[in-house]
């Protein structure tokens, strides 16, 4: 203690006591607890889970093919799946159609373009015509030469009166009429006479003929 005197005692300090502070609280564990268990025994329980999980799948399984049977009507479905499933019919019916549209046109384009090429050939041959006359010597047949081979042959008599014996039509390998009255041989056409059957050579007689020849044009 301090004496009475005029001086100021110098007083002990003492460090002021803080108060104490509460422990904060224990946080919860974030992570699973650590097991205690070895390796083998671990691996066992993992396993039997997973034998649970598919013994469980199984029973679903089972419950919904008891419930529902082998097929999923469009009523089990909610509205979202079912609208969704409808869009993709949509989808693949209109793929089906244009898949056959497309085949459609690419074979219409085709028979477009042989025809075309048909056309096309046609048009580039022109036909020359050659007009003249001959006279008959009365042979059996008689070679006319005109210098190429047509390719299609019209004659008759002249002052032709109808008999048709002495007129005759040939195409290049197909002869005139039947029994034959003219055919077309290399570098002109050959005429007849036959009794009662073909009267195109007949002696002195005048005949007009028309000669085609078909020739292709150049581009």
């Amino acid at each position: 203690m301090c004496r009475n005197t005029p001086r100021f005692c110098a007083a002990r300090r003492f460090p002021t006591r803080r108060p104490a502070r509460k422990a904060p609280p224990a946080r919860r564990l974030r992570h699973p607890a650590r097991f205690d268990s070895s390796p083998e025994e671990l691996r066992k329980s993992v396993n039997g889970i997973c034998d649970e999980g598919e013994r469980l799948s199984a029973r679903v399984e089972g419950i919904v093919t008891d419930t529902f049977g082998d097929t999923i009507d469009r009523e089990m479905l909610s509205h979202e799946l079912a609208a969704e499933l409808d869009a993709k019919a949509d989808e693949a019916s209109v793929a089906k159609r244009l898949t056959s549209e497309q085949t459609a046109r690419e074979n219409a384009d085709a028979a477009l373009s042989t025809r075309l090429s048909t056309v096309e050939g046609l048009a580039a041959q022109k036909c020359e015509v050659y007009s003249g006359t001959y006279k008959g010597n009365g042979e059996r047949q008689q070679h006319i030469d005109l210098g190429f081979t047509p390719d299609a042959l019209l004659l008759c008599r002249q002052n032709y009166s109808g008999d048709y014996r002495t007129a005759s039509f040939a195409l290049n390998g197909f002869p005139g009429w039947n029994p034959v009255t003219c055919t077309i041989e290399e570098n002109g056409f050959q005429v007849y006479v036959q009794d009662a059957t073909a009267y195109t050579n007949l002696n002195g007689t005048v005949y007009l003929y028309l000669a085609f020849r078909f020739t292709k044009t150049t581009k």
